[in-house]
């Protein structure tokens, strides 16, 4: 079973895509802020990371470059209300697999996940 961690402050937004994970099989772990995400990554060592760019104590770009200096292998998802070249092009360093724009359907967020897992 692949274990993903979902990494989102708005805790209705989290608990939606845990749901729609869960019924897709997927083992799930959710952090609300930006420091439990890095120790989640690190002990639960996920293969996906859906990752929220503005979170409370440590951005989404922090928790990527933490998880990147772990040697986590865990593929990164970046879901985000704020689209700027600037932060894809930072996301970039920190080989995330796609940057997902909210909101957006459950059908395009499952396809990214489908993708980044096979």
């Amino acid at each position: 079973m692949k274990r993903i961690l979902i990494c989102e402050d708005e805790k209705d937004a989290q608990d939606s895509l845990k749901n729609i994970l869960i019924k897709k099989d997927y083992e799930v772990f959710t952090a609300l802020d930006g420091k439990e995400a890095v120790e989640k990554a690190i002990n639960v060592k996920p293969d996906l990371i859906l990752l929220d760019i503005r979170m409370p104590k440590i951005d989404g770009l922090e928790v990527a470059n933490e998880v990147r200096k772990q040697n986590l292998n865990s593929k990164i998802i970046f879901i985000t209300g704020f689209q700027s070249s600037q932060i894809q092009q930072e996301a970039n360093k920190y080989q995330i697999f796609d940057y997902i724009v909210k909101p957006s359907s459950p059908d395009d967020i499952l396809k990214s996940i489908e993708s980044a897992l096979t």
